[in-house]
C-alpha cells in the first residue's frame, strides 16, 4: 500500500474572547475499468469490503462540487478548497457498543438515519421519519439530528432503537453537525447566521446555551475542549483543537495547497481521521480519506481511489475504519465500506 506523508505545523493561539449543490463528476479521461474496481492499487493491504448494496439500499449522496465565489467561502459550512469542495455533515456513525451503524438512506426523496450490523449482510430498519440533515450517536445510545422539516435546521433526538418519539432541543435556527460530548452532559453543534457557521455548547440538564468559537463540524475530546473545521480566508479548510473555556485554539492541519474536514478522533487518542483535498493522476480534483496524528505532525493518505471516500468513523477498537463512498459503479451510486486501520 502506497502512503502519501506530509507534515503540517501546528500553532496555539490564545483568546480573550469566544469568539447545495449538485454531485461532481470525474473526468471522462477516467477509464470504467478503474471507476468499477473496488480499491486503486496503492490501497493494496487495506482489504475495503463494501457493506450496503446500492440496488436494494439508497446510501445518501454527500454532496461534492466544483467552483464557486471565493468572497464567502470563509463563512461556508461547505468544506474544500477552490478546486473541489463537499459538504462536511456527518451522515454515518457506530454504535456505542460498536455492533451496528447507521447512515443516512433516501426513503421517498427524504434523508433518514437506517440502522443495520456492522457485518455486510443483513437488513436496516429506518430510525427516523423527518428530513435529516446529518446526525450521529451518542454515548447515551440515542441518536441526535439535525431535523430540517420545518424550513429550519432544528437539534432533536431519539431512542436508537425503539419507538419515534422525538425530543427536540434547538428551535428556529439552522443548527447542524450535534456531537454529544463523552461524560454525556453537553451537546455540541455548529449553528450558521448571517455571520457564518459557530460551534454552540447546549447543557443537556438546564437548557443552557453557550457560543464557543467560530467553525463547525464539532468533535468533542473531553467536556471543554473539540476538534473542528474551519475555512481559512484563502479558501481552504483547516482542521482546530478548541478549548473553549480556557480559550485556547491550535492549528492541526493547515495546508497552502489542500483543505481538511471532519475530524474523527480514535479511540486511543492517537490518530485523526479526516476528508481532504486529493487528485487522480495529478488532474482530477476529488475527495479522499487521510489520517493525521493527534499533534499534527504528520499526515498519511489511505485512500487513492478516483471515486469520492468522505465521513471517515472509527471502529470501536480503532483497527478498522468506515466510510462513505462511491467507488465501484458508474452511477453515482454510494455506499457504505470498511477498510483495516494498520498505522501505529
Amino acid at each position: 500500500m502506497k502512503l502519501l506523508k506530509f507534515s503540517c505545523i501546528a500553532t496555539t493561539v490564545l483568546l480573550l474572547s469566544s469568539c447545495g449543490a449538485s454531485i461532481s463528476k470525474l473526468k471522462q479521461s477516467v477509464q470504467p475499468a478503474i471507476m468499477e474496481a473496488v480499491f486503486a492499487p496503492e490501497e493494496q493491504g487495506l482489504n475495503i469490503v463494501k457493506i450496503t448494496d446500492e440496488n436494494s439500499q439508497d446510501v445518501f449522496r454527500p454532496h461534492v462540487f466544483r467552483g464557486g465565489s471565493m468572497s464567502r467561502f470563509a463563512r461556508d459550512p461547505y468544506a474544500g478548497t477552490s478546486d473541489v469542495r463537499w459538504s462536511a455533515g456527518r451522515y454515518l456513525a457506530i454504535s456505542p457498543d460498536g455492533t451496528e451503524l447507521a447512515y443516512l438512506s433516501e426513503v421517498n426523496d427524504q434523508p433518514n438515519v437506517m440502522i443495520r450490523k456492522t457485518t455486510s449482510t443483513g437488513a436496516s430498519t429506518q430510525r427516523t421519519f423527518r428530513i435529516v440533515d446529518d446526525f450521529t450517536w451518542g454515548p447515551d445510545d440515542k441518536l441526535y439530528f439535525s431535523d430540517r422539516s420545518n424550513n429550519y435546521s432544528e437539534i432533536s433526538t431519539t431512542n436508537a432503537h425503539s419507538g419515534a418519539l422525538m425530543t427536540q432541543l434547538t428551535r428556529q435556527n439552522k443548527d447542524i453537525n450535534p456531537a454529544l460530548s463523552l461524560d454525556g452532559k453537553k451537546l455540541f453543534f455548529t449553528r450558521i447566521d448571517k455571520g457564518g457557521p459557530a460551534i454552540w455548547c447546549y447543557g443537556l440538564k438546564d437548557g443552557t446555551l453557550t457560543m464557543c468559537a467560530r467553525g463547525y463540524n464539532p468533535t468533542p475530546i473531553n467536556s471543554t475542549t473539540f476538534l473542528c473545521s474551519r475555512n481559512s480566508t484563502n479558501g481552504h479548510t483547516e482542521i482546530w483543537s478548541i478549548d473553549y473555556v480556557k480559550g485556547v485554539e491550535t492549528v492541526i492541519i493547515s495546508n497552502k495547497e489542500k483543505g481538511f474536514s471532519s475530524p474523527s478522533l480514535s479511540p486511543d487518542g492517537k490518530w485523526i481521521l479526516c476528508q481532504g483535498t486529493s487528485n487522480y493522476n495529478g488532474e482530477i480534483s476529488n475527495v479522499d480519506i487521510y489520517a493525521v496524528r493527534n499533534d499534527g505532525t504528520e499526515i498519511i493518505q489511505l485512500t487513492y481511489h478516483p471515486g469520492h471516500d468522505l465521513c471517515p468513523t472509527w471502529s470501536n477498537d480503532g483497527k478498522y475504519v468506515y466510510f462513505l463512498s462511491n467507488r465501484a459503479n458508474l452511477k453515482d451510486k454510494w455506499n457504505v465500506w470498511k477498510m483495516q486501520f494498520i498505522l501505529e
